[in-house]
């Protein structure tokens, strides 16, 4: 019964916590992604108004001699749908476009639904299910976290684990929030 208690209590105060932080969608960011493929990567989202965020990535990706070039750009429609114990966290869908270029010459799209939640002031949770056209069709279940060591700049990190063939993502970075 005490122990039930304890974690009433610390998930009562997780989500208060929450309260008092807002999602940031405006920031540029670089690090490194590990896939079949890897290499570095930079990313930008912008929130355009209440309900709209465009974002885009770029990632330049090699394995021994075989060279590929990854852009991906799209948008967000935050829904406003929000959830009774956790007003600031937000619901969205997402679309968008991606092609691999180099030693590759694919183009596909994407779509999907998602969701992101501070926990604390320093710390942002996301999910996102998404299904790609590209690489032979594939569905894709993404989480990751931000954890802000200052108002401007935090560590990212994020996987990706993707059905067929297609291998799973993990990358880690750093952002810087304007």
């Amino acid at each position: 019964m005490k122990k039930s208690i304890i974690l009433a209590a610390a998930c009562a105060s997780l989500f208060t916590a929450a309260a008092t932080a807002d999602i940031r969608w405006d920031y540029v960011g670089a690090g490194y992604t590990d896939a079949n493929l890897d290499g570095p990567y930079i990313e930008g989202s912008m929130r355009l108004d209440n309900n709209w965020v465009v974002d885009a990535s770029f990632s330049a990706l090699s394995k021994h001699h075989y060279d590929v070039n990854v852009l991906q750009a799209g948008v967000k429609y935050l829904t406003g749908f929000r959830l009774d114990f956790s007003p600031k966290t937000q619901t969205y869908v997402l679309a968008g476009f991606e092609t691999q270029f180099r030693d590759a010459d694919k183009t596909g799209g994407y779509a999907g639904l998602g969701v992101r939640h501070p926990l604390t002031p320093q710390v942002e949770l996301y999910s996102e299910a998404s299904y790609h056209t590209i690489n032979d069709n594939h569905a894709s279940l993404a989480g990751g976290i931000a954890f802000y060591f200052s108002p401007d700049w935090a560590v990212r990190s994020n996987i990706a684990l993707n059905s067929n063939d297609v291998k799973n993502e993990f990358r880690f970075g750093v952002s810087y929030q304007f």
